[in-house]
């Protein structure tokens, strides 16, 4: 039985994984690490529901440990033995990096070194490591490719996803270590966020509260359900590259206001909306181009935007609501 260690399992991205390989019929021994903070409106219990549903699996086990802490994590290494990593744990808050830079080097760069010199040292086969199109900045012409130059983020969140990516090489490079970076665009689904505006937006309407639209609504994301990421994600897993950059995204970018459009429909309910300046590290557009995820991994996103924001919908309706 293989075994996989997942950092940041309990939280967006990382418990839909679980979720999956647990119970998607193949034989893995998880292994989740997360140290259960509570910023960006992320509770503890909100992880710890996210987790519920193969918390007592005999074939999972967590570990509450900061990625950050070598000595821990070593033990973890050491007893566990993981064939495969993905490394999912960050502090991803790309505007609240501005005001808290050394946090986020801190967490995303200093415990992505811990994660890679420690997989090579227990010499797991291949460790997939979760970066941002966030790296991209907005210097670049769209769709989004991997050979774009990716030197201006706007956010030391995206400084620090492009530092791990070029700390992956240097161990691919010097150690022959299998790294396959991910650049996510934008994911949204089960379990979301509660700092996304997918979530915020749909508890605030269903709440008949106010929501916060920045600039005209004319900014452009390319919202990609949880569900597809997850895939992509096991396929990079299941196929050693040696070193690859792999955008996921749903290539089909979608206009503020045309998200909420398509949440007023799957809530049935009109939006009250207050508008406001937009943030200097938000970027204007992202667009993925995903010809090399489907010529490598031959994955491409199969949720349409309309059925995902329905499923979000549905999902917040039994679990997040006071009635849930």
């Amino acid at each position: 039985m293989k075994t996989i260690l997942v950092t940041g399992g309990a939280g967006f991205i990382g418990s839909n994984l679980l979720s999956k390989l647990l119970f998607s019929g193949n034989k893995y021994r998880l292994v989740c690490v997360d140290n259960l903070d509570e910023l960006h409106s992320y509770s503890a219990k909100l992880k710890k529901a996210n987790m519920a549903p193969f918390a007592k699996n005999r074939n999972f086990i967590f570990y509450k440990t900061d990625i950050r802490n070598i000595g821990a994590l070593k033990r973890i290494f050491k007893k566990e033995k993981p064939d495969f990593v993905v490394h999912l744990a960050a502090k991803v808050n790309p505007r609240l990096a501005v005001s808290d830079p050394r946090e986020y080097s801190s967490v995303n760069i200093g415990g992505t070194q811990n994660i890679l010199e420690l997989a090579r040292e227990y010499s797991v086969k291949n460790v997939v490591l979760a970066s941002s199109s966030s790296v991209y900045g907005n210097k670049n012409k769209v769709p989004l490719s991997e050979e774009d130059r990716t030197d201006y983020p706007l956010s030391p969140y995206g400084a620090t996803k492009k530092a791990t990516e070029l700390l992956a090489y240097t161990y691919h490079h010097n150690h022959g270590l299998n790294v396959t970076c991910l650049r996510f665009f934008t994911a949204y689904g089960e379990n979301n966020r509660p700092d996304l505006v997918t979530f915020k937006w749909v508890k605030n309407i269903l709440e008949n509260r106010p929501i916060e639209m920045s600039g005209k609504g004319k900014r452009e994301r390319d919202y990609t359900y949880v569900g597809d990421i997850v895939s992509g994600i096991i396929k990079a897993m299941n196929k050693p590259l040696g070193y690859e950059v792999i955008n996921l995204g749903n290539s089909s970018p979608l206009s503020l206001q045309e998200l909420l459009a398509l949440i007023e429909r799957a809530t049935k309910k009109k939006a009250i909306i207050k508008f406001r300046p937009s943030h200097g590290a938000s970027v204007e557009k992202t667009f993925a181009d995903i010809g090399k995820a489907k010529k490598i991994l031959d994955w491409e996103p199969r949720m349409r935007i309309e059925k995902g924001i329905a499923k979000l919908v549905s999902w917040y309706t039994k679990n997040r609501t006071k009635n849930a």
